[in-house]
């Protein structure tokens, strides 16, 4: 599906547990590139100190941005010194809901409607 659909990709990320670019399941798409531990891309699936003083300035205000850092800034790969970067999700709500929580380690509710 992705193969047929390449002239019109410039780039695709393919997320999961598992390596599967060795797998007949991608049979043909013989071009995926294992970034998990590129220091190029540590960036890429959250947010920088950078980005939360700059893009989500608005935000911050009533917050104090040292707690935040110590609830949600810690994700780092690449190996060495790379930057770690904020939980997107978690970020997200605490701009939402304006209270400090860990989603992660609360178990999920059942909604019923």
């Amino acid at each position: 599906m992705l193969k047929d659909a390449d002239q019109h990709l410039q780039f695709v990320l393919l997320t999961g547990v598992s390596k599967f670019s060795k797998v007949s399941l991608f049979s043909g798409l013989n071009n995926l590139r294992d970034i998990t531990l590129s220091s190029d891309y540590t960036t890429l699936c959250g947010y920088t100190n950078n980005d939360i003083d700059t893009v989500f300035k608005p935000e911050l205000s009533g917050l104090d941005h040292q707690e935040i850092k110590q609830w949600y800034n810690g994700y780092r790969w690449g190996g060495g010194e790379t930057t770690s970067v904020y939980n997107p999700f978690d970020v997200l709500l605490l701009f939402q809901e304006r209270e400090l929580t860990l989603t992660g380690l609360s178990p999920p509710r059942p909604h019923f409607w």
